[in-house]
């Protein structure tokens, strides 16, 4: 099977012309929402292509963190740092340059019968979402093995990137240049087995059996089961449907919680110049004790625009909110009477020189039900904000 582009590239959306400036695609015609852009080195060996790619993320960030001492989970000890921001993979740390993610990969390919990916990466994005992972894997972004068994069916296993989220750990492919609270922290990597069925040109249906919610190493004795139906019309409608089904309380605990999460999005071109993004993540849980008394719940809509001002120039804006009384997500665990319970928008400036290379200038306010975010005198406050100049590559 060959690629298939799904979107267009924001040549294509800032001024209405056939050449784009960047690229939503499917690496291997089915629904994967990883993206990529045309290999930096491509060298012919045997009877097939092996190609290299290499993608970049750095930038400045203004917010108000300053000198902080708090325990550092990623250092597993307690530190006197600066710049250091909570309940965020990106931006990690403000007032100070830095590279969120950077990775290199290596892929070979025999086309319409399988490809090899291997690709290894760093950053702050790594430091904070591979925390719990061992040592050895947490450079891994991919080590994956893709092999068509028939022209609509394809076997992948290994550890991959997620389809789960409208936005990926890749900034340069989303519409803003940092995350909404709620992407960090859906599944961005997986590891498992995931078999596709591509039933037309626009339709491609997925099952996975993964060791469970952006896991790599085991933490428990159940597998993750996951479905994902992708709808691809480029230039009209793209995006997933994506659910999950897991037991994800660890070793230690005493009974195990059911968890069922659903995330749905699609980019829709209203115009050439015109997009719109509406996202809607939402997850149930066993509550703890008693099976019998019930379900804790989080529901998490956001939504994006953006716009094309010329034919390197754009603006974006996201809206986002997030209702999660009882922290189903770990990551935004606050041990506030409200849980986490927030809304936060975003504006975003972008320059696209080249097809590669895109500049961004952002910011984005946002406010919590209860005071716990921090500000430059380490007080518990309401209000989260930063700002942000950032440039990003893809070869």
């Amino acid at each position: 099977m060959k690629n298939y582009l799904i979107s267009m590239m924001a040549g294509m959306l800032l001024s209405g012309q056939p050449v784009l400036s960047q690229t939503y695609s499917t690496p291997d015609t089915l629904s994967q929402n990883t993206k990529e852009e045309p290999p930096l080195i491509q060298i012919p060996l045997s009877k097939g292509n092996l190609t290299f790619n290499l993608y970049g993320d750095f930038g400045y960030v203004f917010g108000p963190q300053k000198t902080h001492t708090y325990f550092d989970p990623i250092a597993d000890e307690t530190v006197t740092d600066f710049g250091r921001r909570d309940f965020t993979s990106y931006p990690l740390y403000a007032n100070q340059f830095s590279l969120s993610y950077g990775f290199v990969q290596g892929q070979y390919e025999l086309k319409d019968k399988l490809k090899f990916k291997l690709a290894f990466h760093t950053g702050h994005i790594v430091d904070a979402l591979y925390l719990e992972e061992i040592p050895s894997t947490r450079i891994i972004r991919e080590l994956s093995l893709y092999y068509h068994l028939h022209p609509k069916w394809a076997l992948e296993i290994g550890i991959f990137p997620s389809y789960f989220g409208a936005e990926i750990v890749l900034n340069k492919e989303n519409l803003h240049a940092t995350r909404a609270y709620i992407a960090d922290f859906t599944p961005d990597y997986e590891a498992g087995v995931r078999l596709h069925y591509k039933a037309d040109e626009h339709h491609t249906f997925s099952a996975m059996l993964l060791n469970g919610w952006q896991v790599i190493k085991e933490t428990n004795a159940t597998k993750a089961f996951a479905l994902a139906w992708t709808l691809n019309k480029p230039g009209k409608i793209v995006g997933n449907w994506n659910l999950m089904f897991a037991n994800e309380q660890p070793l230690s605990a005493p009974q195990p919680l059911f968890r069922h999460y659903q995330n749905i999005y699609f980019r829709i071109w209203l115009s050439n110049r015109l997009m719109i993004l509406p996202v809607l993540d939402a997850m149930i849980e066993q509550k703890q004790g008693d099976q019998s008394t019930g379900w804790n719940k989080m529901i998490a809509p956001a939504f994006s625009v953006r716009y094309g001002l010329g034919e390197k120039l754009g603006v974006a804006g996201r809206y986002e909110r997030i209702y999660d009384p009882k922290s189903l997500i770990p990551e935004l665990k606050t041990d506030s009477p409200s849980g986490w319970q927030n809304q936060a928008v975003t504006l975003t400036l972008e320059y696209l020189p080249l097809n590669l290379v895109t500049f961004r200038i952002e910011g984005k306010y946002g406010t919590h039900k209860d005071a716990v975010f921090r500000n430059s005198t380490n007080q518990l406050v309401r209000e989260d904000w930063y700002g942000i100049v950032s440039s990003s590559f893809y070869f």
